[in-house]
């Protein structure tokens, strides 16, 4: 088995670089990046190859590609890619909404990934473990409508952000400690550290921002729900991964907290924390299970209107890793649909 990854020295690379080593031991590996350079995993090195050269004529083909790049990029290479036999999964925003492309989340809506199919998008690490979470939901009691509010990890925003956001935390609050400043007045206020900031890029006219949109849009796809009405709101909080979700999920049939459990449980890639209290539904938590979404802090939305234990409105929590979970995880597990793992945690 020939497997390509187009960005492997990035944050979400290098952890496709650990999966595969789980799920397809001893596949032959075709690495690419912006520059010829070696990079060292799992005691080894590995050569990683200029990504122009796949343009090169006699470029080697393969089973399957995995595309971690940026819009521009990924549209340039995706096509080409294909073109040289990989069946491609895709990171980027490139092809999720283009409706000839499967939008796919494992455990969800996999079946999209069919014999026939050779281009997959890989959806938004906000929008995996959602749905994930909202599906059982789903198929249970029917989604009313959602209301989400993200509170979304800095490594989401690439190796040299992450890189940047530690550098700075260190010295920030160094700085504050050796000053007296303990409520962060020295710090930056358009920068992470010690912030909380809106997760604000290509805002449109419509007053939403591009992640608020693709939560939006991506999980009417996934769900196959376009109507479906949800609302988001993002921001950026000063943790390195992963990445939280408050939901208040309205639904269409009244159940009681212990069949929605019931449903959840039974849900794919899933780990159900039971209280109301989030005991140990943490951002960190998620770095302990990164391959599954942890849900928890299930409650009775106080403005049903329902009597008794059941009802139409509750609240939960969803958390997951977002580079491996929200990007390489999901990848791999679809990718498990055409060619499977011996990881049967990461077999679809």
């Amino acid at each position: 088995m020939r497997i390509c990854i187009l960005g492997a020295t990035g944050l979400v690379g290098r952890e496709l670089l650990t999966l595969i080593d789980r799920a397809w031991p001893g596949a032959q590996l075709a690495l690419y990046a912006s520059r010829d350079r070696t990079i060292e995993h799992a005691g080894r090195a590995l050569e990683v190859h200029a990504a122009t050269k796949l343009e090169a004529e006699g470029a080697q083909g393969g089973d399957v590609a995995f595309v971690a790049l940026d819009d521009e990029f990924s549209a340039r290479y995706c096509p080409r890619l294909v073109e040289l036999g990989y069946r491609v999964i895709d990171k980027s925003n490139t092809y999720r909404m283009n409706p000839d492309v499967p939008l796919v989340v494992a455990g969800v809506n996999h079946r999209r990934a069919t014999a026939e199919t050779t281009l997959v998008a890989n959806p938004n690490c906000t929008t995996i473990p959602m749905t994930l979470a909202l599906e059982p939901l789903r198929a249970a009691f029917g989604l009313g409508e959602v209301t989400v509010s993200s509170y979304q990890a800095i490594s989401g925003a690439g190796v040299s952000a992450l890189e940047q956001f530690v550098v700075k935390t260190a010295g920030g609050f160094s700085a504050m400690a050796a000053s007296g400043d303990i409520l962060g007045e020295g710090l930056d206020e358009g920068e992470y550290p010690g912030n909380t900031v809106p997760h604000n890029g290509k805002t449109d006219d419509s007053g939403f921002s591009s992640e608020e949109r693709k939560l939006i849009n991506e999980s009417r796809k996934i769900l196959e729900l376009p109507d479906f009405g949800i609302c988001a709101q993002c921001c950026r909080v000063p943790v390195p991964v992963g990445h939280y979700e408050n939901l208040w999920v309205t639904l269409e049939r009244e159940a009681t907290q212990a069949q929605i459990l019931e449903a959840l449980n039974g849900g794919p890639f899933l780990r159900v924390l039971p209280g109301a209290s989030g005991d140990g539904l943490t951002a960190l938590t998620t770095l302990d299970d990164r391959d599954r979404a942890l849900v928890g802090r299930l409650r009775k939305d106080n403005r049903d209107a329902a009597t008794g234990p059941g009802g139409t409105r509750w609240c939960l929590t969803v958390a997951a890793d977002n580079l491996r979970l929200g990007a390489a995880t999901n990848a791999v597990r679809v990718a498990s649909a055409w060619f499977p793992s011996q990881d049967p945690e990461l077999q679809v």
